[in-house]
């Protein structure tokens, strides 16, 4: 018995993955992708005490690999799964001022492995490791400098430590990841989730997962004549496990006009329980500007921008980038 397959080549989408190689059935029912990226970088920390320069892996949007498969199986209904992982060596989000060897695991660690069902009709339900229902409700973000800068701010060196002028970093001091949380709703994770059919570009989405832990969320896309906007609003509980908070709501704007100009702005809210905890919040703002003739090869983006992130590792903590 022999099967027959082609290639054609589509356009990549999201995390700047570029082209990716389609791989079809001889029916053209059954579709491959396979998609990646590599994304290095140089990090520069000085902390008062001490400087260097680090070879990284960049944690906002890491080096990866993806396969993603589908099948049409009625006209309305499509079949799919998603082996994406990822290999960080020395990842911004772990790099420190003590360890000057390579940081990380030495072997690819998981980003998604789900199947799902979507259709048009009736919705998409997804299970297994991906995305919940609230992740990214504090991220929403079109100036397209989200790979040096956006509301987690711990991406850009989240396993820095703070230092003091006598002693410098030194372990026990507060680090970048643990000050500067932007409560990202639950994040990644082994989840059920349902998400509604997109009307007028609107789409509600709950996910459940292991260990209790569920969440609601409302995400809207939209296109006018001048504008495109992107927002995000969501409720998280894990008060079903030791987590600090136990409630999260939160959620993020961002426009961007024809003319380049955009703005992004995020908040959130973390409740707990427990009488001896502060209320942990945030709340940033960034404005920015794509110049799309500035040079030949491509457009140039730019932006400036403000957090406050407050009793995120213990109660009385202000961190401001």
């Amino acid at each position: 018995m022999r099967s027959t397959i082609k290639t054609v080549q589509e356009n990549g989408q999201g995390d700047g993955t570029g082209r990716n190689r389609v791989v079809l059935s001889r029916d053209d029912k059954v579709k491959l992708s396979i998609e990646g990226q590599v994304n290095r970088g140089l990090l520069y920390y000085n902390d008062g005490n001490k400087s260097a320069v680090r070879h990284v892996d960049n944690g906002a949007s890491s080096t990866r690999l993806a396969f993603k498969g589908s099948a049409q199986a009625t006209d309305d209904l499509v079949l799919g799964a998603t082996i994406e992982v990822q290999f960080e060596s020395n990842s911004t989000g772990t790099v420190n001022q003590v360890d000057n060897t390579a940081v990380g695991t030495d072997s690819f660690t998981q980003r998604k492995l789900e199947v799902y069902a979507s259709s048009e009709r009736f919705g998409t339900v997804m299970m297994g490791q991906g995305d919940t229902a609230t992740d990214g409700m504090s991220e929403s973000d079109l100036s397209g400098t989200e790979l040096v800068g956006y509301s987690a701010v711990a991406d850009a060196g989240g396993g820095l430590s703070f230092a003091t002028a006598t002693t410098g970093a030194i372990a026990g001091n507060p680090t970048v990841g643990g000050v500067f949380d932007n409560l990202n709703g639950l994040g990644r994770d082994d989840r059920l989730l349902y998400e509604t059919p997109n009307f007028r570009g609107l789409t509600l989405s709950t996910s459940v997962i292991d260990g209790g832990e569920w969440d609601v969320a409302a995400t809207y896309g939209a296109e006018y004549d001048s504008l495109t906007v992107n927002a995000k609003l969501g409720y998280a509980n894990q008060s079903g496990t030791q987590t600090f908070p136990e409630t999260i709501i939160g959620g993020s704007l961002a426009v961007l006009h024809s003319s380049g100009f955009n703005f992004s702005a995020g908040t959130a809210s973390g409740d707990d329980s427990d009488s001896t905890r502060d209320n942990q919040t945030f709340a940033y703002g960034k404005i920015g500007y794509i110049a799309s003739d500035l040079f030949r090869f491509g457009s140039s983006h730019f932006s400036v921008d403000y957090g406050r992130y407050d009793n995120a590792a213990a109660n009385n903590d202000e961190g401001t980038a």
